[in-house]
């Protein structure tokens, strides 16, 4: 029989209406790996933060066990408990065997007797079958072996509950799938996983069961192939409301281009193999570029949305050569972009929602004509976020995730830009807002802007784009 990892009884918290949890039971067995499911708000974050330890609650005040043994406070649990992140790898000039054994080999013993450590370290990879150079630089990895690395950290220090909260960027779907086989022998008999991932693939090529949450409460406990299809996972994600608002927005199509003229022309720009390549976004496409490195895929953005010269390289707007110019000269020539889409980096968090829908249109219309607009916009704009009400005098930092990402993409919307250049614009979407971005992309697209999307993996963009250019 299996061992009980991860119990939790009746825990209820209250943050407000946006962050609570209501009478949460769940049991987690050894070597099972369960995926928390969820839109934004449904309590599986809060849960998470709390098995984290980043929350100022103290976990002994509530229900939980480990192993069958009550934790007493966050010190216990955070001894237990091992998250995976791409934050983890940030600090990439230890090797892998000073990255495994950080925690308990002290400072002297990882100077002074590093063979010792490097020995004691590949031993244990031996013992867990895992061929592995544990004097090479975490640098010299690849993303597949900084996540094992990982895991072998935690199962080397005793974790018994791993947190799986990554998006894999920079990982085909090959590799995630090797990542699950080698997890599933790892945590055989040792660990339990939870996996909290924006990423249905991740999800999906990770669980074997479906732990699934909807407004502070778990809804569902089913294994993974219980759930037939996204439709039958819409029915437990969301109410009736927000299912008809999704159906309405995925109904939104792309439509027959006729003309075919391009509006924006990059030349001579520098790929990461030392090639040059030219390419061109005609009006009203959608083009999807995917690049695993990151550091290349941020460089690339950066060139793209006129964020970074780079010597050698130009691009041509309107007619006109521009050799060197800058971000701001982009925006004038109606090329805007957005990296961090449902931050609070996209928006001013201090002003409204109408100021921040008013704010790129400051030089194009009146303050008459933008009031007359306003209602207009505000009802556009409501039709695709969360809240029930949407008010021009709203804050910017009250809004949820879903609501950012709306405010965001409307407010370009209204500038009518010629080019639109988006960075992983998935990356914080849960169901619901995945159908946002599809359906402002097509908007946009319709009408006449060029779209430009830089991704990892074909995830959410197979059905939007009109080409997907691999720079790999």
């Amino acid at each position: 029989m299996k061992k009980e990892i991860l119990r939790i009884n009746n825990l209820s918290l209250d943050y407000g209406q946006a962050k609570r949890l209501e009478h949460i039971s769940l049991c987690i067995l050894e070597g099972e790996c369960v995926g928390f499911r969820g839109l934004t708000y449904s309590g599986k974050e809060l849960l998470v933060q709390i098995l984290n330890g980043d929350t100022g609650e103290d976990i002994g005040d509530y229900s939980v066990y480990i192993e069958g043994r009550k934790v007493t406070g966050n010190t216990e649990l955070v001894k237990k408990v091992y998250r995976i992140t791409s934050s983890n790898y940030v600090i990439d000039d230890w090797t892998v065997a000073e990255y495994i054994g950080l925690v308990d080999a002290g400072w002297f013993k990882m100077i002074w007797g590093r063979h010792i450590l490097e020995e004691e370290t590949s031993a244990y990879f031996d013992e867990l079958e895992l061929p592995f150079d544990v004097s090479c630089k975490m640098r010299e990895l690849s993303e597949l072996e900084k996540r094992l690395a990982d895991l072998v950290k935690a199962c080397r220090h005793g974790k018994k509950i791993v947190i799986i909260e990554d998006e894999f960027e920079g990982m085909r779907p090959e590799s995630i799938q090797k990542f699950a086989r080698v997890m599933r022998r790892i945590i055989k008999g040792r660990m339990a996983v939870v996996v909290n991932s924006h990423s249905d693939m991740v999800l999906s090529m990770l669980s074997d069961k479906y732990i699934i949450f909807k407004k502070g409460r778990i809804v569902k406990k089913c294994q993974k192939n219980y759930i037939k299809s996204s439709a039958h996972l819409e029915k437990f994600l969301m109410g009736d409301t927000a299912i008809s608002s999704k159906r309405s927005l995925d109904s939104y199509v792309l439509e027959e281009k006729e003309q075919k003229d391009s509006i924006y022309k990059v030349r001579e720009l520098r790929l990461r193999n030392g090639r040059k390549e030219e390419f061109n976004f005609v009006r009203g496409e959608v083009t999807t570029f995917l690049i695993l490195n990151g550091k290349e895929k941020e460089r690339i953005f950066m060139l793209l949305s006129g964020r970074k010269n780079e010597e050698g390289s130009y691009c041509i707007l309107n007619s006109k050569r521009y050799d060197n110019v800058h971000f701001t000269g982009f925006v004038e020539e109606k090329v805007v972009s957005v990296m961090h889409l449902g931050s609070q980096e996209e928006v001013f968090s201090s002003m409204s929602v109408g100021e921040n829908l008013l704010l790129p249109s400051l030089q194009k219309i009146s303050s008459l004509e933008y009031i007359a607009s306003a209602k207009k916009m505000l009802k556009m704009l409501g039709s695709n976020m969360d809240s029930s009400e949407i008010l021009a005098g709203m804050p910017a930092q009250e809004l949820g995730v879903n609501d950012l990402i709306s405010l965001t993409l409307e407010r370009w919307y209204v500038y009518n830009p010629r080019v639109l250049v988006l960075f992983e614009p998935f990356a914080l979407c849960d169901v619901y807002g995945v159908s946002i971005v599809k359906s402002y992309i097509k908007k946009f697209a319709n009408k006449g802007t060029a779209v430009i999307i830089l991704k990892s993996r074909e995830e959410y963009v197979e059905d939007i784009s009109d080409q997907i250019i691999s720079l790999d």
